[in-house]
Order: C-alpha cells, then sequence, then structure tokens
C-alpha cells in the first residue's frame, strides 16, 4: 500500500469512529435529559476539546525540551 492510500484509509477510519461517537453521545444526550441528568453533549464536546487542547500544548511542551 503507497502512502496515500494509508492517509485516505486512516482518515476514514477515524471519520468512522468520530462519526459514531458523536451520534453515541447525542443518543446518550437524549436518555441523560429524560432521566434529569445534569451533563449535556455540549458538555462532552467541551471536555474533548480541552482534552485535545491539552494534549497539544503538552506535546508542544515535550517538543521544546
Amino acid at each position: 500500500m503507497n502512502r496515500k492510500t494509508k492517509t485516505l484509509l486512516i482518515g476514514a477510519l477515524a471519520g468512522a469512529v468520530l462519526g459514531v461517537a458523536f451520534a453515541w453521545v447525542a443518543a446518550d444526550g437524549e436518555e441523560a435529559a429524560e432521566e434529569g441528568l445534569a451533563l449535556k453533549p455540549t458538555d462532552y464536546f467541551q471536555l474533548g476539546i480541552g482534552l485535545l487542547t491539552f494534549a497539544r500544548q503538552f506535546g508542544g511542551m515535550i517538543g521544546r525540551i
């Protein structure tokens, strides 16, 4: 397999996993709303973005050492 094919395959798999995760969070959010829980799907997305930002900053910090 050449590099372009590997990149497309990895991108397709990552997109599929991300799509399933979004659907899971959205479906879980509907059930949580019915049960009266405080967390909403947007809370999960904000947490994920925060973790990705932390990982990016940590990786940059490690790169400077």
